[in-house]
C-alpha cells in the first residue's frame, strides 16, 4: 500500500527551516547605528558617515543590489532592538520593501547576540531577507543558514576582543620589564650583540662597530648622508638587512640584496642606543591601542622609555649630541628650500607624480624641478627620474621630460576619446531596440540553468525531511543527507551570485552609467591635461629604458569597462553591416 505523506500542517511541531527562492533583484536596505556614549563624539571612524559610506561603496561592487532606503539610528543603544529606524526596517521587510540588509559589521546591528543570531537563523531566513555585514566578510546568501556558519563572524569579533585584550596585558608587562632593566630590543641595534655573560644586556659587536663609529665620524665631520651610502654600497659593507640575512636570523628575500640608504643613515645618526642607553617607544607598535605598524619615528622624546647607561657606548654623547645638531640644521634648511621654493612648485606643478613608474624595477619615480638659467631664469626644467639606478639598484638611469610626458598622455587620453561617438551611438541603439549581447544571452541562460538546479536541490531537501518524518530515513543518514544538498545549495548559490554580479556589471558597462563612458563625456571640452583628469582616468604610467628612447606604457582605468563596450561594438557594428 503506498505510504501517506504528511502535509505541511501536520508537521507544524518540528517545522523545517525555509530556503529563500533566488531572487534576480534585491531591494536593499542600508542600517548604522552609533550609540549613546559615541554620539556625536570621535568614534574611531564608525561615524554613521562613515559607516553609510562603507555600506554605500559595497553597493557599488555588487549592482545587483539596489538600495531602497537608509536607516540611522544616533544616539541608540545595540543592547535591543527598541530603536525607531531599526522597527521602521523591520516594518519594510515585513511589507516585502526591502528583501536584503546591509551594515558595516555585527556590532552596529546588534550587541545582543542571543537575539541577533535568532533573527539571523530563523527570522530572515523565513522572510526570504539577505544579510550582509561587510567588516565580517558574512553574506547569508553564501551560507547554509546554519548556526555554525553564523557563529564565524561573531567568532571573529570575540578573538577580535581577545586579542586586543591581550595585547594590552603584554604590552603593559613588556614597559615594566624594559623599565626594570629585563628586556632587549627585538632587532638588536647594528653595532651590537647580546651579551654572553649579562642577561638583558649589549656587547659591541667586534664585526661592525667600526662601521658605526666611522658613519658617525665622517658625518660630524661634514660628509653628506648620501656620499657615506655610496661609499659603504660601493666598499660592499653589508647593510643591517643583509646583515641579518647572512647570520641566518631572518630568511626573507627582501633582506638578500638589500643596501645602505639614506633613510637608515638617519636612523643610525638619531640612535642613543650608541651613546650607551637603551631607549624603547621610538617607533610604538601595540593592537590594543590600533597602531599595527611602526608607522613611524615617535618624535616627542618625552615618550621614549630610555633607561642610560645600559653598555658600553660606542659613540660620546658630546659627538652625539654634535651629529644630531647637524641633523637639525639639515633639516631646518631642507624646510627653508622647500618654503622658498613654493612659488616655482605653483608655477610647475607635477600633475603626474605617484602615478610614474620605472619599467624596469618596478619602483616609484621622483619628480625633480629646477630653473633653468638658459632660459633667464623665467623657465624649468621638470624631470621624473628613477633613484634606484643612483644606488644600483637599477641598471638604466631612466628619466623623463614631464613636459614630453605630458603630451604622450595627453594624445593617449584623446585616442579613447575617439571611440566616444561610436560607442554612445551603440548603447542608445542597443536602448531603444531591447537588443542583447551574445554574453548577455550567455550569462541569462547560465543564470535559468543555476535556478533550475537550486530549485532542485531544494525540492531534495524538502523531500529528505518528510521522509525523516515518516521514519525512512535514520537520524544520522537525514544529517549526512541534509549536509551534501546543504552544500550543493551553498555552491550553487555561490555560482549564481557570481553570474548575477557579471551580468550586472556587464549590464551597467553597456549603460549611459558605464564609468568610462561617463568620465569621457566630462572631458570632451578639456583643452589641457590636469591633475584631477589623472587621478579620474590614470591607475599607473610605465617607463621602460629603450635603445632609441623611452617606451611609455599607460595603463588606464575602466579598463574592464571599456574592453565590454569595445567587444560589444565589434558584435554590433557586424550586426548592422549585415
Amino acid at each position: 500500500m503506498a505510504r501517506k505523506r504528511k502535509t505541511y500542517q501536520e508537521q507544524k511541531k518540528q517545522p523545517e527551516q525555509q530556503v529563500a527562492v533566488p531572487v534576480l533583484e534585491w531591494p536593499t536596505a542600508i542600517y548604522a547605528r552609533l550609540s549613546i556614549v559615541n554620539s556625536g563624539k570621535d568614534d574611531d571612524g564608525d561615524s554613521i558617515e562613515n559607516q553609510v559610506e562603507i555600506c554605500r561603496d559595497y553597493l557599488e561592487e555588487h549592482p545587483y543590489l539596489h538600495l531602497h532606503d537608509i536607516y540611522m539610528d544616533n544616539g541608540w543603544t545595540g543592547t535591543n532592538t527598541n530603536r525607531p529606524e531599526f522597527q521602521r526596517m523591520l516594518d519594510d521587510i515585513h511589507a516585502g520593501k526591502v528583501k536584503a540588509i546591509i551594515i558595516k559589521d555585527f556590532s552596529r546591528f546588534s550587541r545582543d547576540y542571543i537575539e541577533a543570531g535568532n533573527m539571523l537563523e530563523n527570522v530572515f531566513p523565513f522572510l526570504g531577507v539577505r544579510f550582509i555585514s561587510v567588516t565580517d566578510h558574512y553574506d547569508s546568501f553564501e551560507t547554509d543558514g546554519s548556526a555554525e556558519s553564523l557563529l564565524i563572524p561573531l567568532k571573529n569579533l570575540i578573538n577580535s576582543y581577545y586579542s586586543k585584550d591581550i595585547s594590552r596585558k603584554v604590552t603593559t608587562s613588556i614597559h615594566s620589564r624594559q623599565l626594570a632593566g629585563q628586556h632587549l630590543p627585538s632587532k638588536i641595534p647594528y653595532g651590537y650583540l647580546k651579551s654572553e655573560t649579562e642577561e638583558y644586556r649589549l656587547t659591541p659587536d667586534p664585526e661592525t662597530r667600526d662601521v658605526v663609529t666611522r658613519i658617525f665620524r665622517e658625518f660630524n665631520d661634514g660628509v653628506s648622508i648620501s656620499t657615506i651610502v655610496h661609499e659603504l654600497n660601493d666598499e660592499g659593507i653589508p647593510s643591517p638587512g643583509r646583515l641579518r640575512y647572512i647570520r641566518g636570523v631572518t630568511k626573507k628575500e627582501c633582506c638578500k640584496d638589500s643596501r645602505w640608504n639614506v633613510e637608515g643613515i638617519k636612523q643610525f645618526l638619531r640612535n642613543p642606543t650608541y651613546t650607551g642607553d637603551l631607549a624603547f617607544g621610538r617607533y610604538p607598535k601595540a593592537l590594543y591601542l590600533g597602531i599595527t605598524k611602526e608607522y613611524g619615528r615617535e618624535r616627542d622624546e618625552s615618550k621614549w622609555r630610555v633607561l642610560p647607561n645600559m653598555h658600553e657606548p660606542l659613540i660620546d654623547r658630546e659627538t652625539f649630541r654634535a651629529v644630531n645638531e647637524r641633523l637639525a640644521e639639515n633639516r631646518k634648511k631642507k624646510e627653508e628650500i622647500v618654503e622658498a621654493s613654493q612659488k616655482l612648485r605653483e608655477e610647475y606643478p607635477a600633475i603626474l607624480l605617484g602615478y610614474v613608474f620605472c619599467g624596469d624595477c618596478g619602483s616609484r619615480m621622483a619628480f625633480s624641478r629646477h630653473r633653468s638659467k638658459n632660459k633667464g631664469g623665467n623657465g624649468a626644467y621638470c624631470n621624473y627620474l628613477c633613484l634606484r639606478h643612483e644606488y644600483k639598484r637599477c641598471e638604466y638611469a631612466n628619466t623623463i621630460q614631464q613636459g614630453r610626458l605630458v603630451s604622450i598622455v595627453w594624445n593617449a587620453i584623446h585616442d579613447q576619446l575617439t571611440y566616444f561617438c561610436d560607442f554612445d551611438k551603440m548603447i542608445q541603439s542597443l536602448k531603444s531596440s531591447g537588443r542583447e549581447t551574445a554574453q548577455q544571452i550567455s550569462y541569462k541562460d547560465e543564470i535559468q540553468s543555476v535556478l533550475l538546479k537550486i530549485n532542485g536541490c531544494m525540492k531534495k531537501r524538502e523531500r529528505l525531511y518528510e521522509d525523516f518524518s515518516d521514519g525512512l530515513l535514520s537520524a544520522e543518514d537525514y544529517m549526512s543527507f541534509k549536509k551534501r544538498y546543504d552544500e550543493e545549495n551553498q555552491e550553487l548559490n555561490k555560482r549564481l551570485n557570481h553570474l548575477q554580479t557579471m551580468q550586472n556589471q556587464l549590464k551597467l558597462s553597456l549603460s549611459e552609467k558605464n564609468q568610462w563612458m561617463v568620465h569621457m563625456r566630462m572631458m570632451q571640452n578639456e583643452t589641457e591635461l590636469r591633475r584631477e583628469l589623472v587621478e579620474a582616468l590614470i591607475e599607473r604610467i610605465n617607463i621602460y629604458h629603450g635603445d632609441t628612447g623611452r617606451r611609455v606604457e599607460i595603463i588606464f582605468k575602466y579598463r574592464q569597462d571599456f574592453e565590454a563596450l569595445q567587444n560589444a561594438f565589434e558584435e554590433w557594428k557586424e550586426g548592422t553591416d549585415a
